[in-house]
């Protein structure tokens, strides 16, 4: 994994662009990062506003509010509830907390879970996936590496890829899981962009049952970055073994107000995957249609194209793209890729034009 100042890489770096070519964050067209483009619900941000005084106050460090929020919009139990600043920090906590001797990651994937793995020493199982099949998981294949892995990681929908597992195969991983005596780790970070999360989510699996641990990410559906806020669902008896090995005020307190606020904007959500559905089809046919570029098909909000054909490179396109104040991700840090994949997120219409017309440019001159 490619590494700035011994941490991982990843996008969303504005403050390395600023530095780098003198912009002002606001000039930044960020396409590294899979953010939602609508931006936080507006009622997120004035209840922000309106209490601001109370970081003279400390977090909630039970975040009782804010789960009694994210139990309602999940249909789980609180007490099979973790809050977390960020999906992230549940990685590194459940590796620090299980110690596994051989964790099992099917690559390219997000990448601190092997930064997690190797954090305790753990032994890196690893499945490549093939863009022959467009980095769709093989269960049978997948299945063959369990025997003497502890832990497994899995993303659904996988980032980079942006591939989704169904539910017949999510369940057949879960059974094959407890059969072997394996851990399984399924981040669904991006799940909530999918019309149809809520069938693909195995959140009351994880709540029931012991063994699996969900990951979920509020930062990017509510386009939260700034303040981090995401959650683990596990069996009651995991949450709380979890919750006497963490820093009590991970969460902020204004983290937790609009996490609160966020999740009751049903129509923010309902907005959101209807952009996403529309605009992730124009992005990727737009893409499909330059030169030389592959787009692999996107199911949620972000798309990874290999452009091997073209003559250049991710990091030669990434230089191109600065000139017209646009970031994208080069995926050349992720185990599996090589230099010519690169992974956009999905914007709206003019956002979405405007990189389709400065990568036409590119293609044209090159």
């Amino acid at each position: 994994m490619e590494q700035a100042s011994g941490r991982s890489f990843h996008g969303g770096d504005w403050q390395g662009a600023v530095d780098k070519y003198g912009w002002q964050p606001d000039e930044i067209l960020d396409f590294s990062s899979n953010i939602n483009p609508l931006g936080p619900p507006s009622r997120v941000i004035a209840a922000l506003q309106e209490n601001l005084k109370a970081v003279r106050r400390y977090p909630d460090p039970q975040c009782r509010q804010l789960k009694q929020a994210l139990a309602k919009y999940l249909q789980v139990n609180p007490a099979a509830l973790i809050a977390a600043n960020g999906a992230s920090e549940l990685i590194y906590l459940i590796v620090q907390a299980l110690r596994p001797r051989r964790v099992l990651v099917a690559e390219p994937t997000f990448g601190e879970y092997q930064r997690s793995a190797a954090m305790v020493g753990a032994e890196v199982v690893t499945l490549e996936l093939e863009p022959a099949s467009a980095f769709v998981l093989d269960i049978d294949s997948w299945r063959k590496k369990l025997p003497g892995v502890d832990l497994a990681f899995l993303c659904n929908p996988n980032n980079p890829t942006g591939k989704l597992l169904e539910t017949g195969i999510l369940h057949a991983i879960v059974e094959s899981c407890r059969q072997q005596g394996v851990f399984l780790v399924l981040d669904e970070s991006f799940l909530d962009f999918c019309h149809n999360w809520r069938e693909l989510s195995l959140v009351a699996t994880a709540a029931a049952q012991e063994g699996i641990l969900i990951l979920r990410s509020l930062t990017k559906i509510f386009a939260l970055p700034g303040l981090r806020l995401g959650c683990g669902v596990a069996h009651p008896k995991l949450v709380a073994g979890l919750e006497g090995r963490r820093d009590p005020w991970s969460v902020n307190i204004l983290a937790q107000i609009a996490g609160v606020v966020a999740l009751a904007d049903t129509g923010y959500l309902t907005k959101t995957q209807e952009l996403i559905r529309r605009e992730k089809e124009y992005l990727y046919y737009g893409l499909a249609e330059l030169a030389g570029f592959r787009p692999f098909h996107p199911e949620v909000n972000f798309i990874l194209t290999d452009i091997s054909a073209s003559g250049l490179t991710a990091s030669e396109l990434a230089h191109h793209l600065a000139r017209e104040r646009i970031l994208i991700r080069d995926c050349s840090s992720f185990p599996g890729l090589g230099p010519t994949y690169f992974r956009t997120a999905v914007l709206d219409r003019a956002a979405n034009h405007k990189l389709l017309q400065a990568l036409k440019k590119i293609v044209e001159e090159n």
